[in-house]
């Protein structure tokens, strides 16, 4: 989405008044979210699984969203708190209703490489990464925000709080349909759900005659027992492969591969051989491992659930 004409709001925790004339679009200053970025050969769906483990002793106690966006070969990962920035625009006299899309800095200004003024402050892209520096710390020339061309992703960053602030009649019909659509959708879940319980407890009434078992037979328990078994095996392939995605990996290096079934398979390229014995030492912590090799750069790994 290219923007030329479109009314465009920084939004920084230090911005202290701002007004806009119609819609426009929300960009969030570093101060608003963190980041950090990972080469995987994951789908889409498997990342935003993981997203909230990327953060894990990295954001302070509190509620957050979490958004991915593929770019390349990496997959970028935000966390951010709805209410704060909801907050800030609130102070500053913006509604909600104003703001058409949001974008964090990182992915707005992804293809802009000169520094860019902001109020007193510039923002800078570091190796990759946007950051926010005060401007008596760049001698670089700068340009304001509203002279670039932005090409902006389609897609952008949710804020859970909008549906509160609907406060046009449009809004609030848009919204009484939807509502009637859940409780229709919830009512016929609720049959359909009456209706498979009637057929289960049919069912068991029918075993428990047939074979004389009692409500608290011996073969109802071993099914529970089953049935956690297969929670537990699935809690702690869960467990093994978020550690496997942790992996402490230099910028260079990345998981080429990974597989897992009754055991996990996976594969690293490695920007030093050598390196394969500091992860080793990382994978035995957690992981039982049966096999380590390497070729090459390539490291092959090979683990029992």
């Amino acid at each position: 989405m290219a923007l030329q004409s479109t009314e465009i709001l920084f939004l920084d925790k230090d911005t202290a008044s701002a007004s806009l004339q119609g819609k426009g679009v929300l960009i969030l200053s570093p101060a608003f979210y963190w980041f950090t970025k990972e080469r995987m050969q994951i789908p889409l769906s498997q990342a935003k699984k993981i997203a909230p483990s990327m953060f894990e002793g990295i954001t302070p106690p509190g509620e957050y969203s979490y958004y991915v966006e593929k770019i390349g070969e990496e997959y970028w990962f935000f966390a951010y708190n709805d209410q704060e920035i909801l907050d800030k625009l609130s102070t500053i006299g913006i509604k909600p209703s104003q703001i058409s899309k949001v974008y964090p800095a990182q992915l707005a200004l992804k293809d802009i490489h000169i520094p860019i003024k902001v109020g007193n402050k510039v923002l800078l892209n570091d190796n990759g990464t946007t950051i926010l520096l005060p401007k008596s710390l760049v001698e670089a020339e700068t340009k304001r925000l509203q002279e670039l061309k932005l090409n902006l992703p389609k897609r952008s960053l949710p804020l859970k709080a909008y549906s509160s602030f609907a406060i046009s009649e449009d809004l609030i019909y848009k919204f009484a349909i939807l509502v009637f659509i859940a409780i229709l959708a919830y009512a016929v879940e609720i049959f359909i759900y009456k209706k498979d319980l009637a057929k289960v407890t049919a069912t068991q009434e029918a075993l428990m005659q047939k074979y004389h078992l009692p409500p608290t037979s011996i073969q109802i328990k071993n099914i529970l027992a089953s049935l956690e078994k297969i929670q537990k095996e699935q809690l702690k392939l869960r467990e093994q492969l978020e550690y496997i995605l942790r992996m402490p990996l230099s910028p260079t290096e990345f998981i080429e591969s990974l597989q897992y079934g009754k055991k996990i398979i996976f594969t690293v390229m490695l920007n030093n051989p050598k390196r394969a014995e500091f992860f080793k030492k990382y994978l035995l912590k957690k992981l039982r491992v049966t096999k380590i090799s390497v070729k090459n750069r390539t490291m092959y790994v090979e683990c029992r659930v």
